[in-house]
């Protein structure tokens, strides 16, 4: 299997789990805005890892069509992955401080963090196309576990039975 039809299935999942949470959001009785602040910040983290994921699947893409080299292209695709595993879970932090959030990063999801970041440094150099495709399939695993956290949340069930 070649990486664009792997972006491509990873384009389709990553809408879907937009779609299912927008789901999430509709079967609520509540405007989001009435949410707790926890839940409000999964419902984030979500979209967040859904639109990531479209966008790390189209990179690859953009960077051909601007006339890099292949080995290039994913350089500079772990190149801004590694911005990313980086600078999101940084973010999380600042948020986990805000009143009613919870650090909301699985430890399974903290732990993948550095062999991911580990794996996008060493295809600095590889220039491969499957370090890159692991970074985005966590990114999506990460979209997967903050979807059953905000699924299953006390306050979910608390809501609507």
């Amino acid at each position: 299997m070649s990486a664009e039809p792997f972006l491509s299935s990873v384009i389709e999942i990553g809408i879907g789990m937009a779609g299912f949470a927008g789901i999430i959001a509709a079967i609520r009785q509540r405007d989001v805005s009435s949410w707790d602040p926890h839940d409000r910040v999964l419902l984030q983290m979500l979209f967040t890892a859904s639109a990531a994921a479209i966008l790390f699947s189209l990179l690859p893409t953009l960077l051909a069509e601007g006339g890099l080299a292949t080995a290039t292209t994913w350089r500079v695709g772990s190149l801004v992955l590694v911005a990313w595993f980086i600078g999101a879970p940084a973010y999380r932090f600042y948020q986990a401080r805000q009143p009613g959030v919870r650090f909301v990063i699985a430890r399974g999801i903290m732990a993948m963090l550095v062999p991911i970041l580990v794996l996008q440094i060493a295809n600095l150099f590889l220039g491969a196309s499957w370090p890159y495709l692991v970074g985005v399939t966590a990114i999506l695993v990460n979209g997967f576990v903050t979807f059953i956290a905000l699924l299953f949340s006390e306050r979910v069930n608390a809501t609507t039975t």
